[in-house]
């Protein structure tokens, strides 16, 4: 999760001011230590999982200069690290690390910090505090940052918490034409098949569901063995749906090969 490790420590000369007195019989040094000094302090703390002690050394440092990005990322991840340690999704605690730690995040991505953990981080506290509003921010800044299979995925979702049904949409349809090889291929046409049924046009999901179900059937002869249990929990997931509008619409020929397809798939046993 966390790429801080990797960063080398580095240790700054301290700045010492001496003055003396006016009869020269003594001086007086005043160290002053630099903002990287600090940050550098908290940081190996946060390393060390001294959480309470980085945590004030950082503050310190992102103090000393607002536009310091390094103490912010690492705020952000420190506050997230508390969240997880709380048990119970609606924990006092627990919410308010989450909140901080959003709060750390988004500054350091305001400053300049465009690392995918980032935005990724941005999107997995906001699901934890179920703040749809600013997923769908981040989803969407993670997707024009880095244009690839899962952001693709991730901004679906978020389109779907948002109830912007036509983002799902069309984000789910360029998903599809850009990468016919993700394991996510499945969630892609899950997603599309969602949301048309949400717009009540039952037909369309349909058929983007069952072309959903032939696409992942056909990856699977192919998929790297990591990749099978995403593709075989959408196909699923797919069928399951599939299975509520032929049971809304009396469709039993239909009903009756689902269920077939959802014994075959392991679904239920």
């Amino acid at each position: 999760m966390n790429s801080l490790a990797g960063r080398a420590c580095l240790f700054f000369p301290i700045v010492v001011l001496a003055s003396c007195g006016p009869s020269g019989e003594s001086s007086t040094s005043t160290a002053i230590e630099s903002r990287e000094i600090v940050y550098q302090r908290g940081h190996q703390l946060y390393l060390s999982m001294e959480l309470d002690k980085a945590e004030a050394e950082l503050r310190r440092a992102a103090s000393m200069d607002s536009t310091y990005v390094a103490p912010a990322t690492d705020l952000g991840s420190l506050y997230y690290d508390k969240g997880v340690r709380e048990e119970g999704e609606n924990n006092p605690r627990r919410i308010e690390y989450f909140r901080l730690a959003r709060a750390w995040f988004a500054r350091a991505e305001a400053l300049g910090n465009s690392d995918a953990s980032v935005y990724e981080r941005l999107c997995e506290i906001a699901v934890a505090l179920d703040d749809s509003k600013t997923f769908l921010k981040y989803a969407r800044k993670n997707v024009e940052r880095y244009p690839y299979g899962r952001q693709f995925y991730n901004l679906g979702l978020a389109c779907y918490e948002a109830e912007d049904w036509q983002g799902v949409i069309k984000s789910q349809k360029e998903a599809i034409q850009r990468f016919k090889d993700s394991p996510y291929l499945g969630g892609f046409y899950r997603q599309m098949g969602r949301a048309y049924m949400k717009l009540d046009r039952d037909q369309t999901a349909e058929r983007t569901l069952t072309a959903g179900v032939q696409a992942v059937e056909a990856k699977l002869h192919t998929a790297a063995k990591g990749d099978r249990k995403r593709l075989l929990d959408d196909k699923v997931g797919m069928l399951l749906l599939l299975k509520r509008l032929h049971t809304t619409y009396g469709a039993a020929e239909k009903l009756q090969q689902v269920e077939r397809q959802l014994r075959e798939a392991g679904y239920g046993k």
